[in-house]
């Protein structure tokens, strides 16, 4: 009898000695499946294309780091740079207005404040209250942007 138990506690301790093996080699796998997919997850991120929102988020950053060589006015900063930037350079937003002549600049501007160039941010934002001189001031400074 004394037999039997020593061989049933030898058959029981295998068995258990099995199931831990099992297990062990189950969670390993599960380790090297989640690296796996985490690998795959970052190729997607890497060729996932930025969503609009991101890139003007990116541009902004950008432009907000610039350093400008020239003095620009209160009234362009206010009025103007957080559409076309800082340098006048443009953004998502609207176009590079830097290196425009000042004729170009002030024909535009006027087609603009006269409604003959429809834009809701450029009537609203820039025309509120500004002069002809103060237009004029502005395509001025424009222009000598480099």
């Amino acid at each position: 009898m004394k037999t039997k138990n020593i061989i049933g506690l030898l058959l029981l301790i295998a068995i258990f000695a099995l199931f831990a093996f099992t297990l062990s080699q189950e969670s390993s796998k599960k380790v090297v499946e989640q690296d796996k997919v985490e690998e795959k997850v970052t190729k997607v991120e890497s060729v996932v294309q930025k969503s609009d929102e991101e890139i003007y988020l990116e541009d902004l950053k950008k432009q907000a780091g610039q350093k400008v060589e020239y003095e620009v006015s209160a009234y362009y900063k206010v009025a103007c740079s957080s559409c076309h930037g800082k340098t006048g350079n443009g953004t998502k937003i609207a176009p590079a207005i830097a290196g425009q002549s000042y004729e170009y600049l002030l024909s535009k501007l006027d087609d603009y404040k006269n409604g003959k160039v429809e834009n809701s941010l450029m009537q609203s934002g820039l025309f509120i209250n500004i002069n002809e001189e103060d237009l004029k001031k502005l395509a001025k400074e424009i222009a000598n942007f480099k």
